[in-house]
């Protein structure tokens, strides 16, 4: 009898584990769900480590003094504003950690874009690990995998591909990581000690130093505590007091750094951010319609783009279509976020995370620096995705116990982001993969086209007929950039150029004329156009050119040679060698400068000054055969035969 006991009890405990057991075998879960999610961040974005330099990534690494600096460019870094290593433009940014970071890693591997892009990849990865532990916490009342969907929705998201693929987006992952570290504390309520309360405000103010948003994050937090843990509005406050005070402190710090400078703030102009072009009304609306861009871009993705600026979206007013459609999605999730505030908490808190770190990026309550950009989408994306997520699950568990609708509503989302992400990341491989797949996403922005046109100008390689088709390629670009915005300078001058070398010499003359009413002051224009009309021998036109550019001061050898050349072409030899020796004086060692006032002085007959001018350009260059040619003829003249015999002996 004992003994069936004993064996009776012995079945009983396999059958039923205990509750340690059970508690043990799902923190092996998460812990493996956590390495499995970070890998796949990982691999998904490992093609980008043999990606180059893209867009800014140039002006924050390549061409920033600082960074260039390596170790010691970081004391720089951290007391200027963000963009004072490479311009003077005062932008109000203070983001020096990734900046530090850019330096370290050029210290370790200097211009090494691999590198850089090995880190974006790493902390990416490190990203999606903390999110999922997380949620994991935050969403402890659900099953694990909903917290696994929705780190993987989101690790997946097409949007992300700028943030991680571009090396200088990563301020936005440094933001969001320090936030989830930060997050991950209040959650498990490390804070109310001061050693605790210390690490805490270091990773929220490592957050802040990543990127001003991260401010925007305080009141998340204080949604979390409101809504989540149910605090009273005052018990939040004062829960979240240590991180108010590190807010407080980088806010005096950020103030600090970028007065101290004595840089003027930087005026955004509609090149910059589209909606400076809209009237007071209509900026508003037109911002009011970029918030339901980007509500649209997180559910569906399409189009990406790395540009939206002029006119890709243009000005609304509150009557069209795209403001009305963001108005009524606005209400209805607000409408949501209100009803599902008792039984389903978290969905409020999703919806109010979306609509508070989105608030500043919008242009709704004030202009920022871009019309519009994927990057932007990064944090507020979640906030979406946690409430369309736990949203879809309630919904269907009230009408199917079944779990088969989630998951398979899961599946296409992944696999529809998982497609998007792996078509749009080699896009990002290089300005001009960059600057070609997007010509066809925000075919309506004046910058991507002339971009491509930059691009297609490069005809080093080709033959002359590709290099013309391409070049005329250019041309096309270009004047679609004008069609969207007639004051483009930079497409006008470009054009003048291009047509300039397909010899369309009557067209690049009006291309940079127009070029030169919106820019009166800019030189190399007036050197285009007088080289264009020194080509198109229009002599008259482009001493008048060379003039202005010698008036402006920004003259080159080139300049005085070509406009001495066009008064010699003219025969006005006396004009010609005077800008001959104002150029010599100028530019001594110019051996064609020289031989060029030998040919004015012996074409005005002044054979003795031509001879005495030759004779000094081959005694500083005495490969110039040319020149000693010239020489030999003097001496010819001048009938010195001992002279003519004693050089012609080194004629090749």
């Amino acid at each position: 009898m004992t003994k069936k006991n004993s064996l009776k009890q012995t079945k009983t405990n396999v059958e039923k584990p205990t509750i340690a057991s059970t508690i043990d075998q799902a923190a092996r879960l998460k812990k493996r769900l956590f390495w499995i999610l970070s890998i796949l961040a990982f691999l998904l974005y490992l093609p980008t480590i043999n990606y180059g330099f893209v867009l800014d990534d140039i002006a924050v690494i390549e061409n920033n003094r600082f960074v260039q600096d390596g170790i010691g460019g970081i004391g720089d870094i951290f007391t200027t504003f963000y963009w004072k290593g490479f311009w003077d433009s005062n932008s109000g940014l203070y983001r020096p950690l990734s900046l530090i970071l850019f330096a370290i890693e050029h210290e370790i591997a200097p211009n090494s874009a691999s590198v850089h892009h090995f880190f974006n990849i790493l902390f990416y990865a490190l990203s999606i690990g903390m999110l999922f532990k997380v949620l994991s916490k935050l969403l402890s009342n659900y099953s694990i995998w909903i917290a696994t969907a929705i780190t993987t929705l989101f690790l997946l998201h097409p949007s992300h591909t700028e943030v991680v693929a571009n090396i200088k987006s990563r301020d936005e992952i440094l933001s969001f990581l320090f936030f989830l570290l930060t997050f991950n504390r209040l959650i498990e309520g490390k804070y109310t000690n001061l050693k605790d309360g210390f690490i805490t405000g270091i990773y929220f103010l490592a957050c802040l130093l990543s990127k001003e948003a991260g401010i925007m994050y305080i009141p998340i937090f204080g949604a979390y505590f409101f809504l989540i843990k149910k605090l009273s509005f005052l018990q939040s406050v004062k829960q979240l007091l240590p991180i108010i005070f590190v807010g407080v402190a980088w806010f005096a710090l950020h103030q600090t750094i970028i007065h101290a400078d004595p840089t003027p703030p930087i005026t955004y102009t509609y090149n910059d951010n589209s909606l400076v072009a809209c009237e007071n009304g209509s900026q508003v609306a037109t911002g009011i319609g970029i918030l339901g861009r980007y509500l649209s871009e997180t559910v569906l993705p399409l189009n990406l783009s790395y540009d939206y600026s002029f006119n890709q979206l243009p000005c609304l007013n509150f009557g069209s279509i795209e403001v009305l459609l963001t108005l009524l999605s606005v209400s209805l999730l607000l409408g949501l976020a209100v009803y599902t505030r008792k039984k389903h908490p978290l969905i409020t808190f999703g919806i109010v995370f979306f609509f508070i770190s989105i608030a500043l990026v919008t242009n709704v309550f004030s202009l920022i620096g871009t019309t519009y950009a994927n990057r932007l989408i990064y944090a507020p994306s979640l906030g979406l995705i946690i409430a369309g997520t736990l949203g879809v699950s309630a919904l269907i568990q009230r009408f199917n116990s079944s779990s088969t609708p989630s998951i398979a509503i899961f599946g296409c989302f992944a696999l529809f982001f998982s497609v998007k992400t792996l078509q749009r990341t080699p896009a990002w491989e290089s300005n001009a993969s960059l600057f070609t797949a997007d010509v066809q996403n925000s075919p309506n922005s004046a910058r991507v086209h002339f971009n491509y046109g930059t691009l297609l100008m490069n005809t080093e390689g080709l033959d002359t007929l590709s290099a013309e088709a391409q070049l005329n390629r250019a041309v096309s670009s270009y004047n679609r950039a004008l069609e969207i915005d007639k004051k483009d300078v930079g497409s006008l001058k470009n054009l003048g150029v291009v047509l300039f070398r397909l010899k369309k010499y009557e067209q690049s003359i009006l291309a940079t004329k127009k070029a030169i009413e919106l820019s009166p002051t800019d030189s190399l224009l007036f050197i285009n156009l007088g080289d264009t009309y020194f080509s198109n021998n229009q002599f008259p036109e482009a001493i008048s050119s060379y003039e202005t550019i010698i008036h402006l001061k920004d003259n080159t050898a080139a300049t005085y040679k070509r406009l001495a050349v066009s008064y010699f072409n003219l025969k006005k030899y006396p004009e010609a060698i005077r800008w001959f020796k104002v150029g010599i004086k100028r530019f001594p060692e110019d051996i064609e400068m020289l031989t060029n006032l030998g040919n004015a002085y012996g074409a005005s007959g002044q054979v003795e000054l031509a001879n005495q001018t030759f004779l000094k350009a081959y005694e500083l260059d005495g490969s110039n055969m040319n020149c000693l040619r010239m020489l030999i003829m003097t001496y010819q003249e001048l009938n010195n035969q001992e002279r003519v015999n004693y050089y012609s002996q080194f004629l090749k």
